[in-house]
């Protein structure tokens, strides 16, 4: 059956833009609608709280919990739990009441729906007017941003223009922790810590099995003087205030916001606290103006340096954006421990895993775009390489045997078949490093990280194959390929030439080591406990 595509957006060279909200395609909106600064990101659903279909999504890279793998038997080599990037606060967090009623877009009745995600200034903007069941007509905009100069704020804009009326809103903006990770249909966190300083509310949330913390807070700047109460919950800390309107004159609400994720789960409760607050304090004066004009600023030397443009075809111009946009959101060497999940942090599927597809399809836009962040990619590959050897005991290999999927380095697929089968991981990250280096020219992460992880996949590459009992050639047997639709499969095309290709290039940088920098090559030999027999054996 042929697949077509609806087209409900509309096509336009800068935006995307939804111009009548469509429930049933709610879920691709907020997908499409995310916005991210590498270090966390946020999917495009509704903050005044929506009772249809949704994902309520608020991620942050690197960020994540632990849950056992319940296997219908057990044998070697199949893991035991899973790690996951999860479902984390609700900063954005928020309800409006007008005469008794709550702003509800599965329940109220609205007109002059419109949704803008703006690739020159990374916001996304969102305007209706809601008509009451008591005949009042407020128009509200939302607008929000993750700053990509400084990554543990956001911002959220919220104007209010009553139309035909003047006459009090009730409004509560706050912090929530509750929200499910849908895909387990648990909540996660349980609160340490919350409390309200001076102008700034905040609340500290702790991961139930790992013990990731959180601290996330917020300070309100009001365009109208108001008395607004703390509200407090299990998992969740908010103001809730009345606000004054004069029919015509609009009042805008904006919420400054400082998210600050620690992944150690050794790091004491206090001294998280203490390094977000200080955080928070820093923020609490800024505008929303002020960050937006920066956070603008930034997206145009983005526009600046790697735009393309496509004449004659404004699909695939609108396409193209959206794409670079994406990636630069994703990634941008702001932190090194970052990677690229399958799905960004857009959402669940794929529980924010890294795949093979980082070197072989993403790294390559960040060579010629960003060279800190392709070189962040493959130190992630580095870091984790102790895991990658401990996956290959794991399997009776030597060397290291790099994950189908993971988000920490340790394989994260319960699916043996792909977890244990699908060999072509390592010689993608091979196939990076050598992509890296060529284009980037940077020798210093070859000979130093890079070799390292060559020798090692090559190492688990000679442990697993074999040699044919017919053809007295070297191969790999029972393995699945790429392509990912056949198991047990005999010499894959794709599997063999790359574990070939890695093995070339692991003794040409050996060989070129020799000779320019034999101190480092004594250095990593040492380390790995290189053999000359085993170059002998990759040779053939």
């Amino acid at each position: 059956m042929t697949k077509v595509g609806e087209r409900y957006l509309e096509v336009d060279p800068w935006t995307v833009v939804e111009s009548s909200f469509r429930p049933e395609l709610g879920r691709v909106s907020e997908s499409i609608f995310s916005l991210a600064n590498e270090y966390m990101g946020v999917r495009g659903y509704f903050e005044e709280g929506y009772s249809g279909d949704r994902l309520l999504g608020s991620y942050f890279n690197g960020f994540y919990e632990e849950i056992q793998v319940i296997q219908p038997a057990a044998y070697k080599g199949m893991i035991a739990k899973s790690r996951f990037m999860v479902n984390t606060i609700d900063w954005l967090y928020t309800r409006i009441q007008l005469d008794g009623e709550t702003l509800d877009l599965a329940k109220s009745k609205f007109t002059n729906f419109r949704r803008v995600l703006d690739f020159r200034t990374g916001t996304l903007y969102r305007e209706f007017i809601w008509e009451t069941r008591s005949g009042k007509w407020l128009k509200i905009v939302f607008w929000r941003l993750l700053s990509m100069v400084e990554p543990n704020l956001g911002c959220q804009r919220i104007t209010v223009s009553p139309l035909n009326f003047s006459g009090l809103v009730e409004m509560q903006l706050g912090l929530d922790f509750s929200p499910l990770h849908e895909a387990t249909a648990q909540n996660f966190w349980s609160c340490e810590e919350r409390q309200q300083q001076e102008n700034i509310v905040a609340l500290l949330g702790k991961t139930n099995s790992l013990g990731h913390q959180l601290f996330s807070a917020f300070s309100l700047k009001l365009g109208a003087p108001v008395q607004a109460k703390l509200v407090e919950g299990e998992k969740y800390i908010g103001l809730k205030f009345i606000l004054e309107l004069s029919q015509d004159k609009s009042i805008d609400i904006d919420k400054i916001v400082t998210n600050y994720a620690d992944k150690n789960r050794n790091t004491p409760s206090r001294e998280v606290w203490k390094t977000g607050m200080k955080q928070a304090l820093k923020n609490q004066d800024l505008s929303f103006e002020t960050v937006l004009k920066q956070h603008t600023s930034y997206w145009s030397e983005v526009w600046r340096t790697s735009d393309i443009t496509i004449e004659g075809d404004p699909e695939n111009q609108q396409g193209i954006r959206f794409c670079i946009f994406q990636l630069h959101q994703t990634l941008h060497g702001a932190d090194s421990n970052s990677n690229i999940g399958a799905k960004g942090l857009t959402g669940e599927a794929y529980n924010g895993h890294t795949f093979w597809d980082t070197e072989t399809y993403c790294l390559p836009f960040y060579m010629f775009n960003n060279a800190k962040a392709a070189r962040n990619l493959l130190q992630f590959r580095y870091r984790t390489l102790p895991q990658a050897q401990e996956r290959a005991r794991e399997l009776d290999c030597q060397g290291a045997f790099y994950p189908i999927a993971t988000i920490d380095g340790n394989e994260g697929c319960g699916l043996w078949q792909h977890a244990s089968l699908q060999l072509q991981v390592g010689s993608a990250v091979a196939y990076g490093i050598w992509h890296y280096t060529k284009v980037c020219n940077d020798d210093d992460f070859l000979y130093n990280q890079g070799i390292e992880m060559l020798i090692e996949i090559s190492r688990c590459y000679a442990s697993r194959g074999q040699w044919g009992p017919r053809t007295g050639e070297f191969g790999f047997y029972g393995v699945m390929g790429p392509d990912e639709f056949h198991m047990m499969v005999h010499n894959n095309c794709y599997l063999n030439f790359m574990a070939k290709k890695t093995f070339e290039f692991t003794l040409r940088t050996i060989k070129r080591m020799k000779t320019s920098c034999q101190e480092l090559l004594l250095k990593v030999e040492q380390k790995t406990s290189l053999q000359p027999s085993e170059l002998e054996t990759w040779q053939h």
